[in-house]
């Protein structure tokens, strides 16, 4: 192995030589949490604002927030741009998990039932289609962000347009579903997970990183771990 793909490994997989512990994991949380904010406190700037939006209001929890009012702005706009900067991290090494997925698993896959050979699934690979959408989410989720930062850039007090408060309300919704998505590719397909030392020889002994579909299916080639 080439001192490239060795750095790779390590940077990308946080592969040490026997060593394997997933480093996108790590990654997530920042970027998560200070996005979510952004595209919250947008939202929340705009239901002020808004005169259809604010007499749904309580004048009560209006009185708490409308003082601040600006202060929402610029923190919404710093908290976008903490968010960017630490999805870098995050969408590098998610996208070098993924490449390594599709490489080990391949991107299609054919079930056969055992009894009589008959073809009963041919298509893509649940567990890789799970992460390409996860990562397209994530891509437009940030793609959104880097136009809200970009436009507000310049504007004083960091103040959202109707444009951006709408791209806020619909990417907070589609950053926790990816986020939903990237927990359902651990917890339900074990990926990156058995990686080294014991944990990763009981998994190829047993073939725990095989996916059943029903009683009496199986495929027609056993997956590789990831």
């Amino acid at each position: 192995m080439s001192t490239f793909s060795k750095l790779w490994q390590a940077a990308g997989l946080g592969k040490f030589d026997d060593n394997s512990h997933p480093i996108h994991p790590a990654t997530v949380h920042y970027p998560i949490a200070f996005l979510s904010l952004h595209y919250a406190l947008d939202v929340l700037y705009g239901s002020l604002t808004h005169p259809s939006i604010a007499s749904y209001i309580p004048s009560s929890i209006a009185a708490q927030f409308t003082p601040y009012i600006a202060d929402i702005a610029k923190a919404s706009h710093f908290s976008n741009a903490l968010g960017i900067l630490s999805a870098l991290p995050s969408a590098a090494t998610g996208g070098a998990e993924l490449y390594a997925m599709i490489q080990s698993n391949g991107l299609w896959e054919v079930i056969k039932r055992e009894s009589d050979g008959k073809v009963v699934y041919g298509g893509m690979n649940p567990k890789v289609r799970h992460g390409i959408f996860h990562a397209l989410m994530n891509d437009v989720v940030l793609v959104a962000s880097l136009y809200d930062w970009w436009t507000r850039r310049n504007t004083t007090g960091f103040i959202p347009t109707g444009t951006h408060q709408v791209m806020s309300a619909a990417a907070l919704p589609m950053l926790f579903f990816s986020a939903y998505l990237g927990g359902a590719m651990v917890y339900k397909y074990g990926v990156g997970v058995q990686r080294m030392g014991e944990a990763k020889r009981i998994k190829e002994d047993s073939g725990r990183d095989e996916l059943k579909r029903d009683e009496g299916y199986t495929k027609v080639k056993e997956r590789k771990g990831q």
